[in-house]
């Protein structure tokens, strides 16, 4: 009978060695990482009145990218840190709350009071920070951060006109806003 040679056993040299671990992820890296594109909720849903607030939030929250790196099982931890909303007409602000949809009456966490009518697309982009544990190890902190932009809300801004008439259109058809409907 023959011993097994220097390999250990039956098989032909050496195996390759496991390379170590990953100790950091870089910011461009994790630039490129599949994390969820948050989504963004308006109140009103589609429209918005100049002057009175409309509510906007999103329901993004943390998670997790399971992943294998250098033959090792990651996790990454991706925590939204910071929103960073586009109001479609030029102004926008920074927040850290995600905001909620107000209660009726409420005011609104994130609001925005549009100045002029028509159509505006609203949008935020959320900042993330991250962390990753490798084979179920202590939880390391990613390098930098990662940028993801929302979904695109479309919001028709109305003008309101509130008129005090003691008459309706049909006695007055000259009054205001009768123009249209006395014909």
């Amino acid at each position: 009978m023959s011993e097994p040679g220097p390999g250990g056993g039956g098989g032909g040299g050496d195996a390759p060695a496991r390379p170590d671990p990953p100790t950091r992820i870089p910011e461009s890296q994790f630039q490129n990482f599949d994390i969820p594109a948050p989504t963004i909720y308006a109140w009103p849903k589609d429209w918005a009145v100049v002057g009175k607030p409309a509510a906007f939030w999103t329901d993004v929250d943390v998670s997790y990218i399971d992943m294998t790196l250098l033959t090792y099982a990651v996790r990454v931890k991706v925590t939204p840190e910071r929103f960073n909303w586009d109001f479609g007409d030029g102004s926008g602000t920074t927040t850290t709350a995600k905001g909620a949809k107000p209660l009726p009456g409420g005011t609104p966490q994130i609001g925005h009071e549009y100045q002029e009518s028509g159509k505006v697309s609203a949008s935020m982009t959320a900042t993330f920070s991250g962390e990753f544990s490798v084979d179920g190890g202590p939880w390391l902190p990613i390098d930098g951060f990662a940028h993801v932009a929302s979904n695109d809300i479309g919001i028709e801004v109305y003008r309101y006109h509130r008129y005090l008439v003691d008459e309706d259109c049909y006695s007055n058809p000259r009054g205001p806003d009768c123009a249209q409907s006395a014909r």
